[in-house]
């Protein structure tokens, strides 16, 4: 379904929106357009500029060939003919390649980010209000921390209002239970 909506748009309230599938992009996100990270394919602002990610020329990967007499390597594919060359890095590497330090530089901040934003998520999380706090402990002669609890369970305690007890009164026959408004009477049948 989601995939007919992307190419079929959406009409809401008489009017057609295009629609585009999401894409989370993160530092470690690689654009296959010109081949850098930080971004994906849909929002690469160089797609008149396509860039190898197997020699850095300047056109799309699935476009490369091979120059070498008898090759059977497809269009696309890295073979032992090719000069590998990194456009992000200039090292002897493809673009995606492990050693190169652009992608460990972003896989880096990635899982930075990722972390920071669980601890964001376990700080939403475990918001406490002043009622929860317990008393703190003091190492010189202060509470102990039994008696730093029982002391908050106290403070609790008579800090609750009291209870409210309602005796239920029998009704009579032919009263109902919105006595003493200006509704009729209720029959019980």
């Amino acid at each position: 379904m989601a995939e007919n909506v992307c190419k079929g748009g959406l009409r809401a309230a008489g009017v057609k929106y295009d629609v585009e599938k999401f894409m989370n992009a993160g530092p470690d996100c690689f654009c296959g357009v010109c081949s850098r990270w930080g971004h994906v394919e849909a929002k690469c602002g160089a797609l008149k500029m396509p860039a190898c990610m197997l020699c850095a020329g300047r056109h799309l990967t699935k476009d490369q060939k091979c120059n070498g007499v008898g090759c059977e390597a497809n269009a696309g594919q890295n073979c032992t003919h090719n000069v590998n060359k990194c456009v992000n890095c200039k090292g002897n590497h493809i673009a995606k390649a492990n050693c190169c330090v652009e992608k460990q530089e972003a896989i880096k901040t990635a899982r930075e980010e990722r972390r920071t934003s669980k601890e964001r998520e376990g700080e939403r999380c475990n918001v406490t209000t002043d009622q929860q706090k317990k008393p703190e402990v003091v190492e010189d002669g202060g509470p102990s921390t039994a008696e730093a609890e029982k002391k908050a369970q106290n403070h609790e305690q008579t800090e609750k209002e009291p209870e409210v007890q309602v005796e239920a009164t029998p009704e009579t026959e032919g009263e109902s239970s919105n006595a003493g408004t200006n509704e009729p009477p209720m029959k019980q049948w």
